[in-house]
């Protein structure tokens, strides 16, 4: 089994079993994080759904996100990442949501010039939302495609990584991801 499957059916099997639900925020992604949810089996009994903002204005509008913050940093930061998923676990009424934004290489507020991604988790809790987890990676792709799956599937195994309570800090490089 790839480690893709597996960690899909584990977000699966962890959230059904609780009883609880997810939704996504997408930027750099591009819906790929939504899709592959969708591609397990019994999505329907987990996930609410998922949107796709790939401008500000999107952001602002339908996720509450901080405009002149992000003008400032072309949505791309952790406390975009932060509002991104709190947005979401409203505006889809989940149990958690997953947001990612970031920049597919060179930009004016990018330094690097690597292709970079902030995950942010947040939870609804007896009606509190709260950011739970927010991680910042890298890569070294320069293929969009390839860069926008490698950060869905970072996401995704940051998101299983935080349900089982492993440490979400050491995730694998890239070859891990592969089929």
């Amino acid at each position: 089994m790839s480690q893709l499957k597996e960690d899909l059916e584990a977000i699966r099997d962890i959230l059904i079993h609780q009883n609880q639900t997810l939704s996504v925020a997408e930027s750099v992604t591009g819906g790929n994080v939504q899709a592959l949810l969708t591609s397990v089996s019994m999505a329907i009994s987990f996930f609410q759904g998922g949107i796709t903002t790939y401008n500000i204005g999107q952001k602002v509008k339908h996720l509450g996100v901080e405009p002149i913050h992000a003008i400032k940093y072309n949505s791309v930061s952790e406390k975009v990442a932060r509002e991104l998923s709190i947005g979401a676990v409203k505006l889809f009424m989940s149990t958690y949501a997953i947001a990612v934004t970031g920049y597919m290489g060179p930009d004016d507020n990018n330094e690097s010039g690597k292709p970079l991604a902030y995950i942010s988790i947040a939870a609804e809790n007896n009606g509190t939302i709260s950011e739970l987890l927010n991680e910042k990676t890298t890569c070294e792709l320069d293929d969009r495609g390839a860069i926008q799956r490698y950060f869905a599937e970072y996401a995704l195994r940051t998101f299983r990584r935080f349900l089982t309570g492993k440490d979400f800090h050491s995730l694998p490089a890239l070859q891990d991801f592969a089929e």
